[in-house]
């Protein structure tokens, strides 16, 4: 019973165990209540009354004085103003795309919970914001999911990407064009945003490719990621608005002194300060507030930090290890170049089989905001990976793809042999519910997930520009 997921209230199923159809009648029931979703109010008798959920915040503060890694709040973060503004221009700035018609904010946008809504991103001849990129004739998908961008710029962030690629270690970043890139880079964050610039489908484009000013593009042929990265910077100071740009945020440097890196800093700064959000009621209740969470979420709180086992992998106070697991999801989309139609994440960086399968756990902060979810986008609501927790040694052969885009629906890997890789690549440090037998409380897993938004990042529309400088339309 330690791991079995209860989905009475939700399902409308009884719980395992309980003769009595009504888990509310029966006094043999848990001793954690399940919320209803039509009672998860502050006004709930249930929510409220101690004799029913005794020593909540006691229980939370022992389990939480019982984790490896600190689950503390976040902090704020912040960064020269001027380096921001130039960090701001060019996130929203399509002129670091080769075809002039991509830029960060394409696929994470502010509006999107700093993602794009779809399952898998679409990039270079896409066009319009959202799910709308996806909507009639678009380019191919892209074979992930584009991450959120919340609080990236926490110091405790040492690798991006779902795979890990670019990763700060005791020697240095180590990224795919090698160690160190260009010099002065501040940060795994400011050298993740070069990578994009790199790839054809994401923002690069193809040799031959023209510009939409109908101007050639003259980054898609060139050879290397320095060549790319110095034409880029080249663009930029051809546009007088950025050299004063520039000149604010590095007032030491000529522009002859400059390079992408200077860039790459500045958009770190930008998505460091503008998507730092660190007033979830969540960190509210770490600092001392026992009332910023309602009882229903205190329950969450209490199956997530223990026998759910999300804690596990969702640590500290990003909510994720940084480590990487295969945990069973459904494989979808164009997969990746020498593993199509497959992605085998970590694999493709280190090379070890036991890597297959494996990705990089992903915070949850703010994450009822950032739909679809996991690598691939294959689930499209929170209730659905919970679901997948609950037996993840057969959401990929039982998975229904009717709710993604109709053009990822044929993609979706379920074959006999792709079924019984996936479940032998299945990470050891993953708890296995099979069959679903367990003990977590669905609505209370989502009532805790949802103490983890920050009021703040549920509008984020006025982060969005009316103008950039190189007066391209702006995402």
């Amino acid at each position: 019973m330690k791991h079995v997921l209860i989905l009475a209230l939700f399902l409308g199923c009884t719980v395992p165990g309980n003769d009595d159809d009504s888990a509310d009648d029966d006094d043999s029931a848990p001793a954690w209540p399940v919320d209803d979703d039509d009672a998860a109010d502050d006004d709930d008798a249930a929510d409220d009354d101690d004799s029913v959920v005794p020593d909540l915040d006691q229980q939370i503060a022992a389990l939480l004085a019982s984790q490896t890694v600190p689950m503390g709040p976040l902090e704020p973060v912040a960064a020269d103003p001027a380096l921001v503004a130039l960090g701001e221009a060019l996130f929203f700035d399509p002129i670091l795309s080769g075809n002039k018609d991509v830029a960060c904010a394409s696929c994470h946008h502010p509006a999107w919970g700093t993602s794009d809504g779809l399952s898998l991103s679409l990039g270079v001849g896409a066009v319009g914001t959202g799910p709308d990129r996806g909507v009639g004739a678009h380019p191919p998908f892209i074979p992930r999911n584009a991450v959120d961008l919340f609080n990236r710029g926490d110091a405790a962030w040492h690798r991006m990407f779902w795979d890990g690629r670019v990763e700060a270690t005791p020697t240095g970043l180590m990224t795919p064009a090698g160690p160190d890139p260009l010099p002065g880079l501040s940060g795994v964050l400011a050298a993740q945003a070069l990578f994009p610039l790199l790839d054809p489908a994401e923002m690069r484009g193809q040799p031959g490719d023209f510009t939409v000013l109908a101007t050639p593009n003259e980054i898609a042929a060139l050879q290397t990621p320095a060549e790319v990265w110095s034409a880029l910077m080249d663009r930029l100071l051809a546009v007088p608005a950025y050299v004063d740009l520039f000149a604010a945020a590095w007032p030491a440097s000529s522009p002859a002194d400059l390079t992408l890196a200077d860039a790459a800093n500045a958009i770190a700064a930008y998505e460091a300060t503008a998507f730092s959000f660190t007033d979830t009621p969540w960190d509210r209740y770490l600092r001392g507030d026992l009332e910023a969470l309602r009882d229903v979420e205190k329950i969450g709180a209490l199956l997530f930090l223990s026998t759910a086992g999300c804690a596990t992998c969702h640590s500290g106070p990003l909510l994720t290890d940084q480590r990487f697991h295969s945990t069973g999801v459904p494989q979808l989309g164009p997969g990746q170049p020498g593993d199509a139609p497959l992605d085998t994440g970590r694999r493709r960086v280190t090379g070890d089989d036991a890597d297959t399968f494996a990705f990089r756990t992903p915070p949850l902060r703010n994450v009822a905001l950032s739909a679809p979810y996991m690598h691939d986008g294959a689930f499209l609501g929170l209730e659905e990976v919970v679901l997948h927790y609950a037996d993840p040694t057969t959401t990929a052969a039982d998975f229904d793809p009717a709710g993604l885009h109709a053009d990822l629906i044929g993609t979706v890997q379920q074959d006999a042999a792709h079924l019984a890789a996936l479940r032998a690549s299945l990470s050891p440090d993953l708890p296995l519910n099979e069959g679903g037998e367990g003990l977590v409380g669905l609505s209370n897993l989502r009532e805790f997930l949802g103490a983890l938004t920050d009021p703040a990042a549920l509008d984020l529309a006025d982060q969005r520009p009316t103008s950039v400088p190189s007066g391209l339309p702006v995402p």
